[in-house]
């Protein structure tokens, strides 16, 4: 869209050789005081931000496409760039255009990415905001608003990618775009991914060289060692997972609804962002996970301690992200009073509860409190947003500033005492002393009394009506004044720097302080909430038992205030619940909170349940419910058994599963006996707790072959109206029906359809041939289950008027080798012959 070169105007040019060096990023080209935008850059930008695109001069025909914004409201346009996966560089007036010659100088004095961000206050405070890069050996993850550093050691890249799924990365650091990994595992759908050439760096110094090739120097200082984290004493919660369960959004994609959301008690948004870490990482070690308890224990000991605590931290601020702040071009005189205030409040907070919480506390919390001091007692509280521009230091922390200042604050009562001066000496009432840009400082005597005028006042213009003068005093007083001006705004920017420099530098101490404070903020929420909302202690087992007395849904039971219906849950090793019942009735329910239960607990935050004893596990997996993923060309049955298949690898005797209406995708008699094969599976090779919701009431007679198998239901009322209530408790025993057409019925279904049904339900359950289950333990035997109920008579398998008919099938159900077979073969088989026989 660019015009020749001939064509373009000087200031063209020079846009061009800028955006030339920078074509794969939006360029916002400063202007005065505006950042505008041109040709391509405008036109997407203009879409996205909701600016008005026009021409960049449209009575010179000029037709280049153009917007723009206030180069004060920059913050917003740009995180709305960066989120939508832009890269931005910024283009500023690098010389004061009052003493340009010809066009202004401009160069380009940052580069953002989605992971480099420009202010870290537009965004959302709860969560973290990772750069990745991996090796061969590690993955490693940086948030550059917060400093936080650290890595994972694996040789294996599924592993790997799956941490890119669960943490919050907005950017990923590669070696060469075009490995067949990053398209193998669709990473260019979910994240930004950035290109940094290099042969032999490590994932660390590949993060540590793309954001120093991006950052300043200042920046790198708040960046914290890297820390190892280990996968082995975590667990394990695959994105999966995370969604099923709604751990952090609900099927929505809102906080409100999800686990997070419900359990949020912390008081700060760094605070937050630990809470959401312990809920994708909770604890395998028991030690460790009781110590949590142990603290939470405390703070419920200590009510005072625990209020005041909590109020102190409401005020706190975010010391991290602030500190990334100071470490930003843009950080003026209140970042560092809001340091300040952050600190005091997070001292405060921890000397509330130093006797049981953080006894002895380490160098950096003096550190950092003589820190505070040193800005409180320089720094104006109000001080400007422009730190060229003086205001910012207290009066009396410095004589040779105060000076400084009174001469020019005081400028006005001087000239005012050196014009009543002048008055006086000549005789001249009307004399004036003023100011302007060109003149500078002046005497004005109009024409009636210049021949009054003393022979040393020196002519320096003539008006019509007046002559202006100046003398030696007064050109001496002018160079004092604004000589003391600009000494005094450079003074107090050196001061200002000074100070920044030394925060920066002392990083490490104020991180730690932050840290301190995280955690005690989410240990003192987790005391809270089991408060308000009455959570017990987990007894932690060595044995693998599980066992949650009045357990409810921490979330149900907040939007259900006094209406939720709790429920004993108790498994013993190698125990499956075989769920049985209506949809509606609260199976999925009581399956999810058996899994959050487990979270929360490995967390080390009390649970939602009257008493609760269970085994530590290395891992949570679901199934439950799915999607069509039509961009991956997945059906829903294929994210069903996808899922399924991952969980089987993957899960061990320690791992906990939930399985929620396998099979439902597909035809009916394949869906059984998938469902069938899958639980057998797990029963016998995987042996693990195990939740196993079907609407397949055929599966309840495995518990014949097994005996690990424990048949629930959730009870449900017939009323008798014919109507329906879900009762929402569970009780031992299969289900007796499924009343699905009630619950259409319920659902508003119109009575027309829900009567047709009712009536095809009857002629299906006069007519259905037995449904037939095979016994893992002995093939050879066929339990017989009729889908209306046990005691209808079973229909025979010939008809004497067809047996000639179905003698060939007769003959391949003779030579059918059940001991060569698979359970699941044999039942494919059968449901061939069944469909034969219909």
């Amino acid at each position: 869209m660019a015009k020749k070169a001939g064509e373009l105007t000087p200031l063209m040019k020079q846009y061009w050789e800028i955006k030339s060096l920078h074509q794969d990023k939006i360029v916002l080209f400063r202007m005065g005081d505006f950042y505008e935008l041109f040709y391509d850059d405008a036109i997407r930008a203009s879409a996205l931000l909701g600016l008005t695109l026009t021409q960049r001069n449209k009575k010179a025909e000029d037709q280049t496409p153009m917007c723009g914004f206030p180069h004060h409201a920059v913050a917003g346009p740009i995180n709305k760039l960066l989120a939508a996966g832009h890269k931005v560089a910024i283009c500023d007036q690098v010389e004061d255009p009052a003493l340009a010659k010809g066009i202004v100088k401009r160069a380009i004095t940052r580069i953002l990415t989605p992971g480099m961000v420009y202010d870290s206050e537009t965004l959302d405070q709860t969560k973290a905001h990772y750069i990745a890069a991996l090796d061969n050996h590690r993955i490693s993850f940086i948030d550059i608003t917060t400093g936080e550093s650290f890595y994972f050691k694996s040789d294996v890249l599924s592993e790997k990618i799956k941490l890119l799924d669960v943490l919050p990365v907005v950017e990923i650091v590669v070696q060469d775009k075009e490995d067949s990994w990053i398209n193998q595992y669709h990473l260019t759908r979910s994240y930004v991914v950035s290109e940094y050439k290099d042969e032999t760096l490590t994932a660390d110094e590949r993060l540590l060289a793309y954001i120093r090739s991006l950052a300043n120097t200042e920046l790198m200082q708040i960046l914290r060692p890297f820390v190892e984290k280990e996968f082995e004493h975590r667990l394990h919660l695959s994105q999966t997972t995370l969604r099923h369960l709604e751990i952090f959004s609900n099927y929505k994609n809102e906080t409100e609804g999800s686990l997070f959301g419900a359990i949020n008690r912390t008081k700060t948004s760094a605070g937050a962002r630990l809470l959401r870490q312990w809920m994708s990482f909770p604890l395998r070690n028991k030690t460790q996970i009781e110590k949590r308890y142990d603290q939470v224990e405390q703070f419920r000991e200590h009510m005072m301690e625990l209020k005041k605590v909590r109020e102190v931290l409401a005020g706190m601020g975010d010391v991290e992200r602030r500190l990334g702040k100071i470490a930003q071009p843009q950080c003026h005189g209140r970042d560092l009073v809001s340091l300040a205030d952050s600190v005091e409040a997070g001292v405060s907070a921890l000397k509330w509860c130093s006797t049981f919480f953080i006894k002895n506390f380490p160098a950096a919390v003096e550190t950092s409190i003589a820190l505070a001091e040193r800005i409180k007692a320089r720094i104006n509280e109000d001080a400007p947003l422009s730190v060229r521009q003086g205001h910012i230091i207290k009066k009396g922390f410095s004589a040779e500033l105060d000076e400084l200042i009174d001469l020019s604050t005081n400028a006005h009562e001087l000239i005012a005492n050196l014009e009543k001066a002048e008055k006086e000496k000549t005789g001249i009432p009307s004399l004036k002393v003023r100011y302007n840009n060109v003149f500078g400082y002046y005497i004005e005597i109009t024409n009636v009394h210049k021949d009054k005028a003393p022979a040393h006042y020196q002519r320096k213009q003539t008006l019509a009506n007046a002559e202006r003068y100046c003398t030696d005093e007064l050109i001496e007083l002018e160079k004092k004044v604004l000589s003391a001006q600009v000494k005094r705004f450079e003074m107090e920017f050196t001061l200002f720097d000074e100070l920044r420099r030394e925060i920066l530098s002392q990083s490490a101490d104020l991180m730690s302080l932050a840290q301190m404070c995280s955690e005690l903020d989410v240990i003192s929420s987790f005391a809270w909430l089991s408060l308000e909302e009455s959570y017990c202690r987990p007894t932690l087992l060595n044995e693998r038992c599980l066992k949650l007395e009045s357990s409810r849904h921490p979330v149900v039971e907040q939007f259900t205030r006094g209406k939720f219906v709790a429920n004993t849950i108790e498994l013993k090793e190698e125990e499956c619940l075989l769920l049985t019942g209506p949809n509606m009735a609260g199976k999925s329910t009581l399956m999810r909170q058996v899994a959050l239960a487990v979270i929360m607990a490995q967390m080390g935050c009390y649970v939602s349940a009257s008493k609760a004893e269970m085994a530590i596990y290395d891992a949570v997996y679901t199934r439950i419910g799915a999607s069509d993923q039509l961009s991956e060309g997945l059906s829903t049955f294929m994210v069903e058994m996808t899922e399924t298949a991952q969980m089987l690898k993957s899960a061990t005797k320690n791992s906990l599963l939930i399985l929620d209406e396998v099979g439902r995708g597909t035809a009916t008699f394949d869906g059984m006996c998938l469902a069938q094969a899958i639980l057998e599976f797990i029963l016998q090779n995987l042996k693990n707790h195990v939740f196993f919701a079907t609407h397949y009431h055929e599966l309840t007679s495995l518990d014949q072959s097994f005996a690990q198998i424990k048949n629930a239901h959730m009870k449900v009322l017939d009323k008798t109206d014919g109507q329906i209530e879900f009762l929402h408790v569970l009780m031992a025993g299969p289900a007796g029906q499924s009343y699905g057409v009630k619950v259409a019925e319920l659902a508003g279904i119109p009575k027309e359809i829900t009567v047709r049904a009712e009536a095809l339900l009857s002629s299906v359950e006069r007519n259905q041939p037995t449904a037939m289950v095979i016994h893992a333990e002995a093939p050879t035997e066929v339990v017989n289950v009729n889908l209306k109920s046990s005691t209808t008579k079973q229909m025979s398998l010939f008809d004497k008027e067809e047996e000639a008919k179905k003698h060939s099938l007769f003959e391949e159900v003779k030579k059918f080798s059940i001991q060569k077979s698979s359970p699941l073969q044999a039942l494919n088989k059968i449901a061939e012959w069944q469909e034969k026989l219909n």
